[in-house]
């Protein structure tokens, strides 16, 4: 339920004392005490472009809208966003008249030189020249058909968003106020009657009483729609045919009625040039709101969750909001120690260093040490049954029955002076807690327990008795653990038993016998039938200094940071899990206590009265609740995301493609949620998808920071809860791509993955052909050492063979004189033979020798010199290094041909021509032996494959071989070999 529709629930405002004796504190309501408003204000000091407020308005989006003279400016309920001249183009004129907007529509704001609209971020402006007839514009209303109606100084005009018409009321009548009613239907009040616009017609409303008014400034209606109608004097109701006229002008003779509002309940709000009142129905007579009782009210709005806006015309912007909790009057300022209530209903309430206050009947009575207090510092109460009080001092001891105070110390039995806590046991007896143990008065002496007989530790503090059927046990808070007295046994428990710290500030036990423990610095225990549990956790108070439940099942935990309620049922269900949230919710001073830090100096600092009233000791006075009627928000705030940066650079939001550029390493998301209940309070959860795998708990932080996004797409998302612990789930969201570089988009890689295809197929091609190469080679290597061995050694063979087989047939005839001769022949076979292949060896090592070409040619021509053949070599040109293999080819076309110029042509002289060009490398061997037929040459007869093996040499280095010969005529070989080639078969091999 919103802030003012609970104005007429009774609930309780102002500490009483009751005729019969029972103290009451209670919450009257609003119509009666306005006790129970925060007031809160914004000026130019503040971030407001001026403090002259015309208009205040909410959007559809959640935001707030204010009309200044200094321009618009848009609020989040932290931070105002300023539009003005300096920082829109299209703001030509900072005094800003009024605002409207329809449901689905743009939002309108009109200026003292035309009209602005506002959607995605951006302002269109309308003036004369766009067909507005005129600038001077009072008042906006927006009609549900999108049609915006606008009031002028020279009548109404619609707008349909492409043309301006001009509407004439009926029989002549001057409009002089519009609004829009929650149904969206548009209503005008004029000077001779009221008026509805529908579908683009004006038709005027048929009233039983018709309003007399002729100075009509405003018009509205109530819950039950009943019409008001505003005049500069008086606010007239036109009521079940019936019309009614405030009594304004006797109640403020003086005061100018400027703005009117009637809230969701019906309360009644007038705005006046001397302050702002307020009425309960129209019986009633208006009551001064005490913070704006001197201010000229402009405007009144109520937002949607009911909070009150007030325009003033020098003070800024004001906002009313409802208060769960109030400070007691006449202790505000004092630091309260301990606070209880007695039997007979009176109120105690202990300071620090100003005694003890009692009240009842309307009465007060203060107590010091003037009065028979040991100590101006209380630090301990227990009531009696009979209506008495124990007080506990640093001094000791002090019982009060009615008049008579006595007083204890260590002289009468008490184990020390500073008395900590006290417990008014039922069967009549007190249980003092101080620093050297617990004491037990009864039958007026002290018996004493200390850490020898099992308490945790010597220093006691906290002190509870409870009150299970079939357990009647006394709790101990010590220092070190938490004791337990049954009969005349003490058991101690600490952390090894389940709690969560050992140092005990707080005890309390529920209805259903469930005993909570507060602790110092470690949060909330629990212990049930199943043991003792610990409940710490971040969202709860580390050190709680007071434990209440209220009649709901709530929890009360007051500490140094303000109280926090959370269910008690859905904090057992959660445990200490950081995945489950009990929706706890948290008060301070915007709640209305006087301070958020609660005192927990003594004990005990909070009490749950008898009307179910929560009471609770701060520094600076008591807080007070009523948890029955706490007035709770539970509308889930808009959220919004305001603003997404990358490196510093905004992104805008309304674009409908954000694809972020690859380099970036920032990325910023701003986000607001627009609840005005308690800002402050406001938690955030975000998720960027695509990054994130779970929720960010933001807390209230209201940014986001992202760096070293990898390329993607993402979407941000983030979701609010207001005060009450009430979640936005839908939220807001935002949706980007992060560009990938060039070289990780796609086209890259799959432009990357065809050159290294390529690239490996032509590796794969080269080293097919190297293979192939080199085969061929040991192919070629193989037929030359066959040819060799055909060319030498066999045909030596051959002949030797003939030769013996001739001096075999002459051995037989008996031709031992031919026989001999046919020997020495073979003799010089075998010496030829062996001569051939010496010849062939050297020719196999020269193929791995490193000579150049016509080095090895040269050698060549020495050898066979030495055969007595005649050879003469010729080099010309510019040796040109080749390829070992290049030259290997040509060295055994050479050695071919001077061996069959030897062999087979029986020749005397052999002439070789080596010559190197630019371009080829030829070489021509000539002989002057028999010749030979070329045909014949050709044929592989006889066994003989030379010519053949000279030109599948050629062929092997690209060269031209030619050969010229005839019978009788000698032969010439020549070779033309490209110089090119060579090189080309260096560098492949």
């Amino acid at each position: 339920m919103n802030l003012l529709s609970r104005l007429h629930l009774v609930v309780r405002s102002s500490l009483f004392w009751m005729s019969c004796g029972i103290a009451a504190l209670s919450f009257t309501a609003y119509s009666q005490s306005l006790d129970n408003l925060g007031y809160q204000s914004w000026s130019t000091e503040n971030g407001l472009p001026q403090n002259s407020v015309h208009q205040v308005f909410q959007s559809t989006d959640g935001y707030i809208w204010i009309a200044t003279e200094g321009g618009v400016a848009r609020f989040n309920g932290i931070d105002f966003k300023v539009f003005n001249h300096e920082t829109t183009d299209e703001i030509t004129s900072d005094d800003i008249c009024c605002f409207a907007q329809s449901h689905t529509g743009p939002l309108w704001i009109a200026t003292s030189d035309g009209l602005l609209q506002y959607s995605a971020g951006t302002f269109h402006r309308y003036s004369t020249a766009n067909g507005l007839p005129t600038s001077r514009i009072t008042n906006l209303a927006a009609a549900e058909d999108g049609t915006l109606l606008i009031l002028t100084s020279d009548g109404l005009v619609s707008f349909d968003g492409q043309h301006f018409a001009t509407l004439s009321l009926p029989s002549s009548a001057s409009p002089s106020a519009i609004t829009t009613a929650r149904d969206g239907s548009v209503w005008i009040a004029s000077n001779s009657g009221i008026f509805q616009y529908q579908s683009g017609r004006v038709l005027p409303q048929p009233l039983s009483s018709p309003p007399t008014q002729k100075d009509i400034t405003g018009i509205g209606f109530f819950p039950d729609r009943s019409l008001w109608l505003r005049t500069g004097t008086s606010i007239t109701i036109l009521q079940n045919g019936q019309s009614h006229t405030l009594p304004i002008r006797r109640d403020l003779p003086a005061a100018r009625i400027q703005s009117f509002l009637v809230d969701s309940r019906g309360q009644l709000w007038i705005g006046t040039s001397k302050g702002l009142f307020t009425l309960d129905n129209i019986s009633s007579h208006p009551q001064a709101v005490p913070a704006l009782s001197s201010d000229s009210i402009l405007s009144l709005m109520q937002d949607e969750e009911g909070n009150l806006w007030v325009g003033t015309e020098t003070s800024g912007l004001q906002i009313l909001r409802h208060k769960n909790f109030r400070a007691i009057p006449a202790l505000f300022g004092l630091p309260i120690t301990a606070i209880t209530q007695a039997s007979d209903g009176a109120l105690w309430a202990g300071t620090s260093s100003d005694g003890l206050d009692r009240w009842q009947a309307g009465t007060v009575q203060h107590l010091s040490t003037h009065t028979g207090l040991l100590s101006e510092t209380i630090l301990a109460l227990a009531p009696e049954e009979n209506g008495s009080m124990w007080v506990g001092t640093p001094d000791g001891l002090n019982y009060i029955n009615g008049a008579k105070i006595r007083t204890y110390t260590s002289a009468d039995g008490l184990p020390d002076d500073l008395v900590r806590s006290l417990l008014s046991d039922d069967d009549g007896s007190l249980w003092i807690g101080t620093r050297r143990g617990l004491a037990h008065w009864q039958n007026n002496q002290f018996v004493t327990l200390t850490q020898t007989d099992g308490l945790g530790s010597d220093l006691v503090g906290a002190l509870l008795r409870t009150h299970a059927p079939s357990e009647h046990d006394l709790w101990i808070g010590t220092l070190n653990g938490l004791s337990r007295l049954r009969g005349s046994t003490i058991t101690t428990f600490t952390t090894k038993d389940g709690l969560s710290g050992n140092t005990i500030t707080s005890l309390a036990e529920d209805p259903h016998g469930t005993l909570w423990i507060g602790t110092k610095a470690t949060g909330l225990s629990v212990m049930s039938t199943t043991g003792f549990t610990s409940l710490h956790r971040d969202d709860l108070p580390q050190t709680i200094d007071s434990i209440l439940e209220d009649a709901r099942g709530d929890l009360w935990l007051s500490s140094g940071r303000g109280i926090t309620r959370v269910s008690a049922s859905a904090l057992i269900k959660c445990g200490s899990s950081s995945t489950c949230d009990p929706h706890p919710v948290s008060y301070g001073r915007a709640d209305g206590m006087p301070t958020e830090e609660a005192f927990g100096a003594g004990h005990p600092s909070a009490w749950r009265t008898a009307e179910g009233l929560l009471l609770f000791a701060t520094r600076k006075g008591v807080a007070v609740t009523d948890p029955v009627h706490l007035i709770e928000n539970l509308i889930p705030p808009p959220v919004v995301i305001e603003q997404f940066t990358v490196d510093g650079v905004k992104i805008p939001l309304r674009a409908a493609k954000k694809n972020i550029a690859p380099g970036h390493t920032s990325f910023a998301f701003e986000y607001a949620g627009l609840s005005y209940v308690a800002p402050a309070k406001i938690r955030y959860r975000y998720i960027l998808e695509g990054f994130d795998k779970q929720w960010t708990e933001a807390g209230s932080r209201r940014i986001a920071y992202y760096t070293n996004l990898p390329p993607r797409h993402y979407r941000f998302r983030v979701q609010a809860a207001n005060n009450d612990g009430v979640w936005n789930e839908i939220g807001a969201q935002i949706a980007f791509s992060v560009q990938p570089p060039f070289y990780r988009t796609l086209w890259f890689l799959l432009l990357l993955l065809f050159l290294i295809a390529t690239i490996a197929l032509l590796l794969y091609r080269l080293r097919v052909r190297r293979l192939e190469s080199q085969f061929q080679a040991v192919l070629a290597e193989r037929t030359r050492v066959a040819r060799e061995i055909h060319d030498t050694l066999a045909q030596s063979f051959v002949g030797i063979s003939v030769q013996l087989e001739l001096t075999s047939q002459l051995l037989a005839q008996s031709q031992v004189s031919a026989a001999s001769q046919q020997i020495d022949r073979t003799r010089t076979y075998v010496r030829e033979g062996l001569a051939d292949a010496r010849r062939s060896i050297w020719n196999l090592r020269a193929i791995t020798a490193q000579n150049s070409l016509p080095t090895r040619l040269t050698h060549l021509a020495e050898l066979w010199n030495q055969k007595k053949l005649n050879t003469r070599l010729n080099i010309s040109g510019t040796y040109r290094p080749l390829a070992q293999s290049f030259e290997d080819e040509i060295f055994r076309i050479a050695q071919e041909s001077l061996a069959n110029a030897a062999r087979h042509a029986n020749a005397t002289q052999v002439s070789a021509d080596l010559n190197y060009n630019s371009t080829r490398l030829t070489l021509s061997i000539s002989d002057n032996g028999s010749g030979f037929s070329l045909i014949e040459g050709y044929l592989p007869s006889n066994g003989h494959f030379g010519i053949k093996g000279m030109h599948e040499r050629a062929a092997q280095i690209h060269a031209r071989l030619t050969i010229k010969s005839s019978p009788e005529d000698g032969t010439t070989v020549t070779l033309e070999a490209p110089i090119a080639e060579g090189k080309e078969t260096a560098t492949h091999g």
